[in-house]
């Protein structure tokens, strides 16, 4: 909706000041603010600067073209076929349309005088001008995201929670993997979110969004892993009950702005009692140790991606979304 009253106010406001300027073919400006407003803010600015660099090469085709063969429509059918032909390689394609039209007004005017030239010219600035204008202006982004975080860290802390409650469970029938579902969707949903808001922002910190986003991808690759491995214990080693502890002391303090140091203290201080415990007696028991074992390891890695993310942030990013 938002982009709709955009496009009708700006292409509106663009007519109307080309009117007021008193420039001929004002109509011109609307439909460029219309072609002009984007999805998000950078991608409006980036094909406004292309139509800028497109209008210059159609002025310098359609001079030599119509001082060449003449203002008639096999003239304007050849400046069409030079200059969409040097604008593919360029990838100039989606300034074709505005372009051409543009041309046709000398083709109709008969004019190629630097005065003409310059009404193309006002048109297009005012078109462009205004289009990326309005488009600077996306409500909301900041609040979407950080709901679409607080979600995501809901799901990470339920999945888990379900590993600490589950691990010390013999029967597992219930524990299907059905909880990364709803984790999956919603981290697709962050992603978009993450590019959106950089290409709706200016500055260098915008790319936060995405590396969280990233972050969180890896370690859901990782909780599932884990998944796997809790499913492969057969019977319940005496450790587990330390390792169900660790996962829910996860899950108590699982945010955004924890570096995860002492989640990793802890977790070294279970594993060093691991090593010094009696060692197993039985095959199955030394298979279940080991599945545990790996477990840890995993956990390890999932709390050092949280660690790592937190370390490679600048002063601003955390002055900026941590404050």
């Amino acid at each position: 909706m938002l982009k709709l009253i955009k496009i009708a106010v700006g292409s509106a406001a663009a007519i109307f000041l080309a009117d007021m300027l008193g420039l001929h073919y004002g109509t011109s400006a609307g439909i460029i603010t219309l072609l002009t407003i984007q999805d998000t803010s950078r991608e409006t600015i980036a094909i406004s600067v292309r139509r800028i660099g497109a209008f210059l090469l159609a002025a310098v085709l359609s001079y030599a073209v119509f001082h060449l063969i003449g203002y008639h429509v096999f003239a304007y059918g050849i400046f069409l076929f030079l200059f969409i032909a040097c604008c593919i390689p360029m990838r100039l394609g989606e300034a074709v349309s505005i372009n051409a039209v543009l041309a046709t007004h000398y083709l109709l005017e008969k004019d190629m005088s630097l005065s003409f030239i310059g009404n193309e010219a006002l048109l297009l600035l005012i078109g462009a001008g205004i289009g990326t204008l309005f488009n600077l202006y996306m409500p909301g982004k900041d609040r979407e995201i950080r709901a679409m975080q607080h979600q995501l860290e809901e799901d990470m802390r339920a999945v888990l929670l379900r590993m600490s409650e589950y691990i010390r469970k013999e029967d597992r029938s219930e524990y299907t993997g059905t909880c990364f579902d709803k984790l999956q969707a919603d981290l697709e949903a962050g992603k978009k979110q993450a590019y959106a808001y950089m290409n709706n922002t200016f500055f260098q910190e915008s790319k936060y969004f995405i590396d969280y986003m990233n972050m969180r991808q890896q370690q859901t690759v990782v909780l599932r892993d884990i998944y796997k491995r809790i499913l492969s214990i057969r019977a319940i080693p005496p450790q587990t009950e330390q390792v169900s502890g660790l996962f829910r002391d996860t899950a108590v303090t699982f945010e955004e702005s924890n570096n995860a140091r002492e989640l990793l203290a802890g977790l070294e201080e279970v594993l060093m009692q691991m090593k010094n415990s009696g060692l197993p007696v039985t095959r199955e028991e030394f298979e279940n140790r080991a599945v545990l074992y790996a477990i840890l390891t995993d956990l390890s890695y999932f709390l050092q991606l949280k660690k790592e993310f937190v370390d490679s942030l600048t002063k601003e990013q955390i002055s900026r979304y941590w404050a």
